[in-house]
């Protein structure tokens, strides 16, 4: 029975690890769209800006939600 318990707690140690570094590369790929979408929002054209500044307001607060930009 021990030997069951012991396997089932490194597959759940695999899943968490697995899962932490999923979770960190998602943080990345979160705040690498936040930083583009601010210099897109310097470039875009004054008819636009509204729209391009909406979506990075909702990224900063998808960040915002996922701990990334604290």
């Amino acid at each position: 029975m021990g030997e069951v318990i012991a396997f089932a707690d490194i597959v759940q140690m695999r899943r968490r690890r697995t899962a932490r570094r999923l979770h960190a590369r998602c943080l990345a790929i979160l705040s690498a769209s936040v930083v583009a979408a601010r210099a897109e929002l310097d470039h875009a054209p004054l008819t636009e800006r509204v729209v391009w500044l909406a979506r990075l307001r909702k990224l900063e607060e998808l960040a915002v939600y996922a701990g990334t930009l604290g």
